[in-house]
């Protein structure tokens, strides 16, 4: 019987440290795999959690772990490139694979066939099982199978075919055309569903859901292109107000507040941080918060956050620069303001946030500068490279002025709010505590993370 390479492109599935719904779907599909069978997980550059987390399930004998560029398309060739089974299965990572239709597909499996699973739709709506049974049937009418419903076709075919068009959008349509020119009575409808996330349908509402798949299929079928199509799907997803990404290192004695220890030691210094993270955090009840970590792992945040449900992503390598314009750029996707804020920045309340949000929303750029001479929060609507140079002296006391100055060398403008402490020597610290930023017992508060 031919094997099978099961190729699943991978894109932030972890985003909260202890949600373990990624690793139990990857676990249950484990148990499915045949000797010569094997998962292939395809990294598309993920910002939480979900590379460390790959790696680990890569120590599974059958199981291989690669990081590739962002794109469905892209992530699903570079799968089927490593990949050594007579049959390639592409499976969305929101999408599950039940014994029941493994084994259908075992029943049917052909190494020069092509096809796809009936699909359900979990979700909310009393509309999904109406959506799933339109797209079940049209696909057995057209032979036009879609990512959800868990493509699978012959390796040689595939190949034969070029592979997954590199396209943005409808990759999982052309495919299908592709093999339906080579191969139409290869094509194979595998009656046991496969259970697919509804979450887009929740979010956005199953009818605008179904009118908006449909206007994008008569599109791309009329001869626009996929390129076209992903901006205006870009451009019609519901986005967030704003979001605040909180840049934070894992609090480790040594390695946090170091300009502190002759004050209070390193292992204080590393409780000191703890504080400062979490009180920053429980600040910011009831806004939606991203938290941007060096250091520490996914078990580690876990227990440090304690149950709060907020989103984690890895700080890529580089300046603060490159680290702060990656955060802009990935919530800029889903939210109409970011702002980048430092878990130091003690007198930052709830007050100020909203004071920043409305700047920067009427006039694109907002900052709320330090007395040290850097900046304690900035909330843009839009990237704006010059703030993010390396030009800039990072971590010294020019990085505000150098970051006027790029603007005005640009002929841009921003609106530079009050300037507020941040902590980062020992007089900083005594300053806080005598304001009462910081409270005199602050060393019992947070001071736990069991």
């Amino acid at each position: 019987m031919p094997s099978i390479s099961i190729v699943m492109p991978v894109y932030n599935e972890v985003p909260v440290p202890g949600d373990d719904s990624f690793l139990s779907r990857i676990q249950a599909l484990l148990q499915l795999l045949r000797q010569g069978d094997e998962l292939l997980l395809v990294d598309g550059g993920s910002t939480d959690q979900s590379w460390p987390v790959l790696q680990t399930l890569a120590e599974h004998p059958q199981v291989l772990a690669i990081q590739g560029n962002k794109g469905r398309a892209q992530q699903m060739n570079a799968g089927a490139e490593k990949a050594r089974g007579d049959v390639l299965l592409f499976l969305h990572a929101d999408t599950v694979l039940t014994k029941t239709a493994w084994q259908a597909l075992l029943f049917k499996l052909d190494a020069s066939a092509w096809g796809r699973f009936n699909v359900c739709i979990d979700g909310k709506s009393a509309w999904l099982p109406v959506v799933a049974w339109f797209m079940n049937h049209r696909s057995r009418l057209t032979k036009i199978g879609t990512g959800d419903q868990a493509l699978f076709v012959g390796r040689k075919l595939f190949d034969q075919v070029g592979g997954f068009p590199k396209q943005p959008l409808m990759e999982d349509v052309e495919l299908c055309k592709r093999l339906k020119r080579v191969a139409p009575q290869k094509f194979v409808a595998v009656a046991s569903p496969v259970f697919t996330s509804g979450r887009r349908w929740d979010v956005n509402g199953a009818w605008a859901t179904i009118v908006l798949m449909w206007r994008f299929r008569f599109l791309y079928w009329r001869g626009v292109s996929a390129d076209t199509l992903a901006r205006l799907y870009a451009d019609t997803r519901q986005k967030l107000p704003v979001t605040v990404a909180v840049f934070a290192k894992y609090p480790q004695a040594g390695r946090v507040k170091t300009r502190l220890i002759p004050m209070l030691g390193a292992e204080q210094c590393a409780m000191f941080a703890r504080y400062l993270l979490l009180s920053t955090l429980d600040k910011l009840q009831g806004v939606n918060v991203a938290l941007w970590t060096d250091g520490g792992t996914p078990e580690e945040w876990a227990t440090l956050l304690k149950g709060r449900a907020i989103q984690c992503y890895v700080q890529p390598e580089g300046h603060l620069g490159v680290r702060m314009r990656a955060a802009v750029e990935t919530h800029l996707n889903g939210s109409e303001l970011v702002v980048l804020l430092g878990p130091d920045a003690v007198e930052f309340t709830a007050s100020h946030l909203r004071e920043l949000i409305d700047t920067a929303r009427q006039q694109g750029l907002a900052f709320v500068p330090a007395h040290d001479g850097g900046y304690v929060a900035l909330a843009c609507n839009r990237v704006v490279p010059e703030i993010f140079s390396e030009l800039i002296e990072w971590g010294t006391a020019r990085v505000a002025e150098q970051t006027r100055a790029a603007l005005r060398s640009k002929g841009l403008r921003a609106v530079w709010l009050s300037s507020q402490l941040d902590i980062d020597e020992p007089a900083d610290l005594g300053r806080a505590i005598e304001s009462g930023c910081v409270p005199v017992d602050w060393p019992v508060r947070y001071s736990s993370i069991d």
